[in-house]
């Protein structure tokens, strides 16, 4: 019988050593884990200010110089090619770290990102057409292709800050904040009104309207 006993004392204190030691190691890995999501949110969120920050500011100087619509798009076109805001190289990296933790995130970040590139490539374009003409003088494309690039970068661009602006409420409550669980409950239960603007915009996806 004293023997039993031992055994299962034995056996009882492996035991315990092995889910005392399993528990550390998952606090571990989740604290790892945590810590990697910060990181790659904090990037992000440099990334998402930066474009919106630099949209709400050439809105307000366009109102502030009084720029007519039909001469918004080359406006905001041009300044854009000489000034934008540069994506981080480890977006995408950082992206992915991310999109597990909530679906309308990954969708902001997806969309964000596929707009951005689309920007960048009008954008380009733009850049090489005033190039040729600070050069030369004249440029070889249409002005009807120039203003279709100036008009969908534009139009691209705006698309992006919004997705941008959703995308960082986003990883401020649910990855920097201190009340990630509670902020899930919340959206779930009682959105705010910018937080349905954003359930709208992923129904109009990529489109650059």
């Amino acid at each position: 019988m004293n023997e039993i006993i031992k055994q299962l004392d034995h056996w009882q204190t492996l035991i315990g050593a092995f889910l005392g030691g399993l528990l550390v190691a998952l606090l571990v890995a989740y604290e790892a884990r945590r810590r990697e999501e910060i990181s790659a949110a904090m990037l992000l969120v440099g990334d998402l200010v930066g474009v919106s920050a630099a949209q709400s500011s050439l809105v307000e100087l366009a109102e502030k110089v009084s720029i007519v619509d039909d001469d918004l798009a080359p406006w905001m076109a041009e300044r854009l090619v000489w000034s934008r805001p540069k994506i981080s190289l480890m977006y995408e990296a950082s992206m992915v770290r991310v999109m597990p933790l909530c679906p309308e995130l990954s969708a902001h970040l997806s969309l964000f990102h596929t707009l951005y590139i689309g920007v960048e490539h009008h954008l380009n374009r733009l850049e090489v057409d005033f190039e040729e003409f600070r050069r030369t003088g004249k440029i070889t494309r249409s002005k009807e292709s120039i203003n279709a690039d100036a008009r969908l970068a534009m139009n691209s661009f705006v698309a992006a800050a919004e997705h941008a602006k959703c995308a960082e409420h986003l990883l401020t409550h649910l990855v920097l904040g201190h009340f990630p669980t509670w902020h899930r409950v919340r959206r779930t239960l009682c959105p705010s009104k910018e937080e349905q603007k954003c359930k709208e915009r992923l129904k109009k996806g990529s489109t650059a309207h």
